[in-house]
C-alpha cells in the first residue's frame, strides 16, 4: 500500500471516529435529563415567582421523569441567584428564572458584571405583568392626576415607595411627568412592608406588580391608579394605562422567563423549550401565573431574544437618566 493509500485510510478512520462522537453526542442529549435539574429562582421562597417555578417543576419533574428543584438564592435584586447559575456547568441541569429588572442591573446593581445577550441563552419567557401605583382606599385621589395635583398642594409633597429598579424607574419618571420635584422616594428590601407601609398612612404612593394591586383594589383597601402595560389589564379593566391617564411612563411592564447558561447544547435547550411549552398547555401552570397576576407568554427563543432586543433598546437611556448612581 502506497503512502497516498495509508494517508486516505487514516483520514477515513479519522472521519469515521468523528462521526461516532457526533452520534454519541447526539445520543447524549437525548437521554437529557439523566439526572436532577433546578431552577434557580433569585428570589425568597413564598412569593409569586418561587410559586409559579414549583407549578412548573411539578410539570417539569412528571414529564421528564426525573427530579425538578426549585432553589432560592436570593439578594442584590437577583444578582446572587444569576451567579449561582453562572458559575455551574453550561449543560442544562441548572435552570434560571429570572425577572427582566436584571436589564437594569448596569446602572441599579453596577457589580452585577453579567450581560444577557452574552452569558446566558434565553429559552421562553413565561409571564408578563403590569406595574400598579397604588394609593390608599380612603385617598380622595382617584386618578394619577388627581394625586399629583394633590401632593403638589401639600407643604410636605407626597412620598412613594418601590422595591425593584424597574418600579423605582417607573417611579421617577412619573414623579417627574406629574411635576412633583420635592417627592420623597422610599426604597424597600420586599413588597410587603411596602405595602403595610402604604396601608398604615407611612408612604402615599406604593409601586407594586399586578399580582399585589388587584386584590387590594377589589375589595378597595387601596386603589390602582393605573397600569404600565400598553393595553388595559384584564383584571383591572376599569384602570387606565399609563398612556391614558396622560402620564407615558416606560417599561412599566414586568416580566420573568427561562435562562440557562450561554454555551448549553442547543439539542438540550430545545429539549427544555419543548418540556416548558407542554408545560404552558396545563390548567395547573396557567393558573398558579394568573393567580400573580400575570398573563401567559411562553414565547420561542428567536421571540425572547427579540423582545429583550427592543426591551434595553427602549430602557437603556432611561437607565442611563433615572438610575445611574
Amino acid at each position: 500500500m502506497g503512502p497516498y493509500q495509508q494517508h486516505k485510510r487514516r483520514w477515513r478512520r479519522f472521519a469515521a471516529a468523528l462521526g461516532l462522537s457526533a452520534l454519541l453526542g447526539a445520543a447524549a442529549h437525548a437521554e437529557y435529563p439523566e439526572r436532577p435539574v433546578t431552577i434557580v429562582v433569585p428570589y425568597a421562597a413564598g412569593g409569586g415567582t418561587d410559586a409559579v417555578a414549583r407549578t412548573l417543576a411539578a410539570s417539569l419533574q412528571s414529564t421528564w421523569g426525573e427530579p425538578v428543584i426549585v432553589e432560592n438564592r436570593a439578594g442584590v435584586d437577583g444578582w446572587i441567584g444569576t451567579q449561582r447559575v453562572l458559575s455551574q456547568p453550561a449543560d442544562g441541569y441548572t435552570v434560571l428564572l429570572q425577572l427582566n429588572s436584571m436589564l437594569l442591573w448596569p446602572w441599579a446593581v453596577p457589580e452585577a458584571k453579567v450581560d444577557i445577550a452574552r452569558d446566558l441563552t434565553l429559552i421562553t419567557k413565561l409571564q408578563s405583568s403590569p406595574m400598579v401605583p397604588l394609593v390608599r382606599g380612603d385617598s380622595a385621589a382617584g386618578t394619577l392626576e388627581e394625586m399629583f395635583q394633590h401632593c403638589k398642594a401639600r407643604a410636605t409633597g407626597c412620598s412613594y415607595g418601590y422595591a425593584t429598579p424597574s418600579a423605582e424607574l417607573v417611579g421617577r419618571q412619573l414623579a417627574e411627568l406629574g411635576g412633583l420635584e420635592n417627592a420623597v422616594t422610599v426604597p424597600y428590601k420586599g413588597t410587603s412592608q411596602m405595602v403595610n407601609d402604604l396601608l398604615g398612612g407611612h408612604i402615599d404612593i406604593a409601586l407594586v406588580s399586578a399580582a399585589l394591586a388587584t386584590p387590594l383594589h377589589h375589595d378597595k383597601r387601596a386603589k390602582a391608579l393605573a397600569v404600565g402595560t400598553p393595553e388595559r389589564y384584564t383584571r383591572l379593566p376599569d384602570v387606565p394605562t399609563f398612556d391614558e391617564a396622560g402620564y407615558p411612563a416606560k417599561g412599566g411592564t414586568t416580566w420573568y422567563g427561562l435562562m440557562v447558561r450561554e454555551g448549553t447544547p442547543q439539542p438540550i435547550v430545545d429539549r427544555i423549550y419543548r418540556a416548558v411549552q407542554d408545560a404552558g398547555k396545563k390548567p395547573d401552570v396557567l393558573t398558579a401565573i394568573e393567580s400573580q397576576g400575570g398573563i401567559p407568554v411562553f414565547n420561542t427563543p428567536d421571540e425572547f431574544r427579540r423582545d429583550v432586543a427592543e426591551d434595553l433598546e427602549a430602557i437603556t437611556p432611561l437607565g442611563k437618566k433615572y438610575l445611574a448612581r
